[in-house]
């Protein structure tokens, strides 16, 4: 039965990979950073030209790799070529445009990187003078779609999750799941436990090195061997995140392998206390504790970093790397080094007391790791997942929803090896083989988390407001609900149930709530149906909308919508 479980899962594993392959997710546009202001505004009609513009995010970017293009109506270069983040609001783009620029349509083309360390392009039009001619690009603002991550960052960060979960494995078993009675022994750890803390080791110094060029690489759009720049490298490391976490991770790592030295260090003949020792006690606490540094420092470049309340964001996603690294870390080393750092029982020539004291410490270790998974995980499906529908309908939900498969199926084998252990029936074998290698796939699945971008990216869907008014429901809707053009598409019924015929005309008046933009009128015709008619929005955020519906009798109706309005996508 075991047997006939296991070829379950691995076809499972081997599905879960298949599916990743050759049907990855689908592009969606970017939601790191968006545009919420803008001036010229999406599809403004100026009289007269400007002389500068600038382009507002949701959120402060970074003062590196930026990008700003102007295009006039014959493809001509129109800005001054000063693009520059506003010293003053971080989270805005400005430039300088040439003097007396002709009539026609304008393209800006523009590139960021958002403060969660991904890049972000996309553009914006607007044109001098009504008889200007039609650019060659849609209508709007818009963010372009983000491609897939590349398989040199999925390798950067898988290398990165691996080495640490088996660095921090040695650690937690020599440390805390062994009872001190067999930590002893005239030649320091087992030879099997220092080739893992050393791959681990080797593994996290390989991913965070390379996690330099591959980041240089993704902002400037280049490949690594151009990435090797000393100009592209030095503008990473001093005026992005990622080069401030970096440094900070170099210096941790340095920390770590002087750890690790005295950690290796075999004891000497004379010393008072033999094999792992109390010196050797304090180094492994204190690489513990670097490595835990070296969690919370990878939380400070991911989405977490983006996100609303950020302090609680970036606290969640530490717990959530930590808690996998204990909860696999620990698996690993109780079914591969265990073994040989428990010996056998010199009576019975069986597993020794150490080994199911080993298991139950690690049941309890498993529990309380899978309680912090549980509730950091929740938090961070209820920050990035924004509807059900996301979950179901985004690359970034399926994903999540492949995850959350193969951790419950984790959990299962867990909870059957917890059986097995307290009864002391039978030693942890295929199934926690088995749960190992769904959770090696499961940290893939991680590193693919968190280089898609999030579910909202997508945009809100297309906005729909209710209201009672004077005896008449009003329904009005908004689609796409984003900047640029939309349709607006009034629906009036009366206390019966049919719709009103008795509409004379239908006036919509668009105010921000958050800037002044001026008033956007929309008319709508009367007679029968459903009065729907084309507007444009200038800038996302939120809007008040007033409808004034003038009725036949000359009577009116007139209520007011609060309307969120998001970005092109």
């Amino acid at each position: 039965m075991l047997r006939k479980n296991r070829k379950i899962y691995l076809i499972f594993v081997f599905v879960v990979f298949c599916a990743l392959l050759l049907f990855p997710p689908t592009k969606q546009a970017s939601a790191h950073a968006y545009i919420v202001a803008s001036s010229p505004a999406a599809d403004e009609v100026l009289d007269k030209a400007p002389s500068s513009l600038f382009i507002q995010f949701n959120e402060a970017v970074e003062p590196a790799f930026f990008s700003l293009s102007v295009l006039g109506p014959a493809g001509e270069r129109a800005d001054l070529g000063d693009a520059a983040i506003d010293p003053g609001h971080p989270d805005k783009l400005v430039a300088g445009l040439k003097p007396d620029l002709p009539e026609g349509a304008y393209t800006v083309k523009w590139k960021v990187v958002s403060s969660d360390g991904h890049p972000v392009t996309g553009t914006l039009l607007f044109q001098i003078g009504a008889s200007g001619g039609s650019p060659d690009v849609q209508p709007g603002s818009s963010v372009e779609p983000a491609a897939a991550p590349g398989a040199d960052l999925l390798l950067v960060r898988w290398l990165w999750y691996a080495g640490m979960t088996l660095f921090s494995g040695v650690l937690i078993l020599h440390l805390i799941l062994l009872p001190r009675s067999s930590r002893s022994g005239d030649s320091g750890l087992p030879s099997r436990s220092k080739w893992a803390i050393l791959l681990g080791l080797a593994l996290t110094v390989a991913a965070v090195l390379g996690s330099l060029p591959q980041q240089t690489a993704d902002n400037a759009g280049t490949t690594w061997a151009q990435a090797w720049n000393g100009e592209l490298l030095r503008e990473t490391l001093q005026h992005t995140g990622f080069g401030t976490v970096w440094k900070a991770q170099v210096l941790l790592l340095l920390l770590l392998a002087a750890a690790t030295a005295v950690i290796l260090k075999r004891p000497g003949a004379n010393q008072a206390e033999p094999g792992f020792g109390k010196i050797h006690r304090y180094a492994a606490a204190a690489a513990l504790a670097v490595g835990q540094g070296l969690f919370l420092s990878k939380a400070f470049i991911g989405h977490a970093a983006a996100a609303e309340v950020k302090s609680l964001a970036i606290a969640a996603d530490y717990v959530h790397l930590s808690a996998s690294a204990l909860w696999l870390g620990g698996l690993l080393a109780v079914i591969f080094l265990l073994p040989a750092a428990a010996g056998t029982d010199p009576e019975t020539g069986g597993r020794p007391k150490a080994y199911w004291e080993a298991i139950r410490r690690f049941s309890l270790l498993a529990a309380g790791s899978v309680t912090l998974l549980l509730i950091s995980g929740i938090y961070g499906a209820l920050v990035h997942i924004p509807s059900f529908d996301a979950l179901f309908h985004t690359g970034y939900g399926i994903v999540l929803l492949c995850k959350i498969a193969l951790f419950l199926c984790m959990l299962g084998l867990g909870v059957s090896g917890f059986i097995h252990g307290r009864r002391r029936s039978r030693p942890l074998g295929r199934g926690a083989w088995t749960e190992f290698i769904l959770g090696l796939v499961v940290l893939a699945l991680a590193a693919l988390l968190a280089n898609l971008p999030t579910a909202p990216s997508s945009g809100p869907e297309p906005g729909r407001m209710e209201a009672e008014v004077q005896g008449y429901r009003i329904t009005l809707d908004v689609s796409p609900n984003t900047v640029g053009k939309n349709l607006f598409s009034l629906g009036v019924v009366n206390q019966d149930g049919t719709p009103a015929a008795n509409i004379e005309q239908v006036t919509l008046s668009l105010t921000s709530n958050e800037m002044d933009m001026g008033v956007i009128e929309v008319i709508l015709p009367g007679g029968g149906g459903k009065p729907e008619a084309e507007g444009l929005i200038t800038m996302g955020g939120e809007w008040n909308v007033h409808v004034h519906i003038l009725l036949e009798s000359l009577d009116s109706l007139d209520h007011d919508f609060t309307l969120e309005v998001g970005n092109s996508s």
